[in-house]
């Protein structure tokens, strides 16, 4: 934090890492115009709110030889003023090519198509082109980097809920989950500090009084991106997606107010609430 502010211009590195992430809100374009790292080639992001979806994040992804006159074009683009804040990625190195960064850029924006945890709103998707295999060996890396360093500065836009790798390891521990009754029928995986709903599950459709309107928002937000297609039996996931927490994922299943502890449930039957304090050490489902 340049100026030590948590709301100002921050930037984030990873250990020996070349990657590089700088991150502001619109409002302090001044302050990044300041930076060096401003003056290289890089990919960016532009996040803000989706204007047709209430609630929904929605991203641009660009590139650029000075990435600073990039996005002072998009902050005078009508059609962009959508976004709040800038991420942007360069390399300490500086030995990012036009090259490396349309490739970067087309592989940000398949992963964001691919994660639907936000809106794209990029017109197009540039392929990138290709790279001799030792570029594309370390801008593999680099690209891992940068998903790490979105989600540390507050944008998880890049990475597809996993549940079907959770567990796989022959010895690895169960935190699968349950919530059914008449209307829904879900299942889960714990992962990460996530509630990962699998696909297939189906959420009820019947939305009760109680339901609170942050859920009845994201019910409508999930039904508007895809996540959740509309079908005779109830609201089925098209997809793993994962919710920040187990009351968050039981609401929009249940379609009622809920405490995601009690009600996701093991096969041995015992509720989230009941196994909490020894979640990380044991497998819940054994106990």
């Amino acid at each position: 934090m340049p100026d030590g502010s948590p709301t100002g211009l921050r930037m984030a590195e990873v250990g020996m890492s070349t990657v590089k992430a700088v991150a502001c809100s619109r409002t302090s374009l001044d302050q990044l115009d300041k930076r060096a790292e401003a003056r290289r080639t890089g990919v960016y992001i532009l996040v803000g709110l989706d204007p047709n979806i209430a609630g929904r994040t929605a991203i641009y992804v660009g590139e650029g030889d000075v990435v600073f006159d990039r996005i002072v074009s998009h902050d005078k683009d009508e059609t962009k003023d959508f976004f709040e804040r800038i991420i942007l990625f360069v390399s300490k190195d500086e030995n990012l090519t036009k090259a490396h960064v349309r490739w970067l850029e087309a592989r940000l924006i398949q992963m964001a198509h691919a994660a639907n945890r936000a809106t794209v709103m990029n017109a197009n998707g540039p392929t990138g082109g290709n790279l001799p295999e030792a570029d594309a060996a370390e801008m593999s890396e680099f690209l891992v980097q940068a998903v790490l360093l979105a989600a540390t500065l507050g944008l998880n836009a890049f990475e597809a809920a996993s549940a079907a790798a959770v567990g796989s390891a022959p010895d690895a521990p169960s935190y699968e989950v349950q919530l059914k009754g008449e209307g829904y029928n879900a299942t889960a995986v714990l992962a990460e500090g996530e509630v990962i709903v699998r696909k297939g599950s189906v959420a009820r459709t019947y939305e009760a009084p109680s339901l609170n309107a942050n859920s009845v928002a994201l019910r409508a937000e999930l039904k508007a991106s895809g996540v959740l297609e509309v079908t005779p039996g109830g609201l089925l996931f098209k997809q793993d997606y994962a919710f920040g927490s187990p009351s968050g994922a039981a609401q929009v299943v249940y379609g009622a107010s809920v405490n995601g502890w009690d009600a996701w449930k093991f096969a041995s039957g015992k509720t989230l609430q009941s196994v909490r304090d020894g979640l990380t050490k044991t497998s819940p489902a054994s106990q």
